[in-house]
């Protein structure tokens, strides 16, 4: 079953990436709607997502208790969300009086709908029977498919609105993209389980590590920092390099880290991999004011350490989050988790709504002290001191417990797992 549910969790992360790496520039160049209007539409849009994460959540602590019913429920959500993506990317035709109000009702259909395939797939990991480095494992790999899912928008669906914007190809893409995830969504579904058994462990939590409050926290900051990084990322490329490099190396980077970070996760110690994070970052950050930034080496390095040190936070911060969540009420976690996710994304667009409305972007991209390039530069920064803030709360928790950054576990009865 594992192999299914990376193919649809690829299948659902290109959904999400088209909307958080494209929808921004969409609204502004190919529908003509102004930049600020373009933030309070995606935010306002992000923060109906959030709210539908955390009612999902909580209405599903109850009644997702086993994989098998959250693969089934992601399957029925898939055909209601695909649609609402389609008569979205559909805005281009709808009259130019109507655009703005049109875009915002599809675009919250789209993220009032999304979480019915989203927070079902998000907890199957924590309602698998798994250790927790077995589910780190499945976490890395998962990321890597959203990885290989950021690739794929910014190699085929990026280009479509960076050279030229061609309306009819882009509504081609995002048919064949629906019939996709809906397909997906319907193969997890009917995944037959595979024989044998895994021990399911309910891990004890150590003083040494980090506590749900401690996990949104930083989620929060990282979340805002990224997706101002990410709206500005595509008028970059259209405007500095020139291309869709800036997207496709961070998607790279991303992807490639994975099986790196899950193994130092597993052989090295978490504050040590948080600095090198850090330490990443910070030399994306720097790229980006040098005279590097409009050259293809430059943008390509930038994203690739962007994807990098970005990748290693988000795989820590997620693997904490369904540790907590594989102990009871995964629901619960995974919506609360997501929630705070969207509602940081939503504070972030709408600031950078309003600095790229403040500012003649497709001039000033090009100096790298203009307002929307130290933003990308300070989302950077802000990455690298929540990767630091983390490894100094971590260093300090673990010599209050003696040292110990081990998770001690307890085996509960075997039951039978996917395969």
């Amino acid at each position: 079953m594992f192999p299914v549910y990376l193919i649809a969790h690829y299948a659902k992360s290109q959904l999400w990436h088209a909307s958080t790496l494209l929808f921004g520039f969409f609204l502004t160049e190919l529908c003509g709607i102004d930049a600020r209007s373009m933030g309070w539409i995606m935010a306002a849009s992000l923060l109906l997502n959030a709210l539908a994460d955390l009612v999902m959540g909580m209405w599903g602590r109850s009644r997702i208790t086993d994989e098998a019913h959250a693969r089934r429920v992601q399957a029925l959500g898939g055909p209601l969300t695909c649609a609402f993506f389609l008569l979205f990317c559909a805005t281009p035709f709808v009259a130019a009086d109507v655009r703005s109000a049109w875009a915002l009702a599809m675009l919250l259909g789209f993220r009032a709908s999304y979480p019915l395939i989203d927070i079902p797939q998000n907890t199957l990991p924590a309602l698998l029977s798994l250790d927790d480095h077995a589910r780190c494992t499945l976490l890395a790999n998962r990321n890597v498919a959203s990885g290989v899912a950021t690739i794929a928008v910014s190699v085929i669906a990026a280009p479509i609105l960076i050279r030229g914007g061609d309306t009819n190809l882009w509504m081609v893409w995002a048919l064949v993209l629906s019939l996709f995830v809906c397909g997906a969504a319907c193969w997890l579904a009917r995944a037959p389980m595979a024989s044998g058994t895994l021990p399911r462990y309910a891990p004890v939590r150590p003083q040494g590590d980090l506590g749900f409050a401690t996990i949104l926290c930083a989620l929060a900051m990282m979340i805002a920092a990224s997706a101002a990084f990410r709206l500005v990322e595509p008028y970059y490329s259209a405007f500095v390099s020139g291309g869709a490099g800036l997207l496709l190396w961070a998607a790279v980077g991303g992807t490639i880290s994975q099986p790196l970070w899950a193994w130092r996760r597993r052989r090295r110690s978490a504050v040590l991999s948080l600095v090198a994070a850090a330490v990443t970052l910070a030399g994306s950050a720097a790229l980006l004011l040098s005279p590097l930034r409009s050259a293809s080496v430059g943008a390509a390095l930038a994203g690739m350490t962007f994807g990098i040190g970005s990748g290693g936070l988000w795989l820590m911060l997620w693997s904490a989050m369904t540790a907590l969540a594989a102990q009871g009420r995964a629901t619960r976690y995974v919506g609360i988790f997501t929630c705070v996710s969207k509602t940081a994304q939503a504070a972030a667009i709408v600031i950078a709504g309003h600095m790229l409305a403040a500012s003649p972007y497709r001039l000033t991209m090009r100096d790298p002290w203009s307002p929307p390039s130290l933003m990308m530069t300070g989302a950077l920064a802000a990455i690298a001191v929540v990767c630091l803030a983390l490894a100094i709360i971590l260093s300090i928790n673990r010599k209050a417990s003696g040292g110990k950054s081990t998770t001690r576990r307890r085996a509960v009865p075997t039951v039978q797992a996917q395969g």
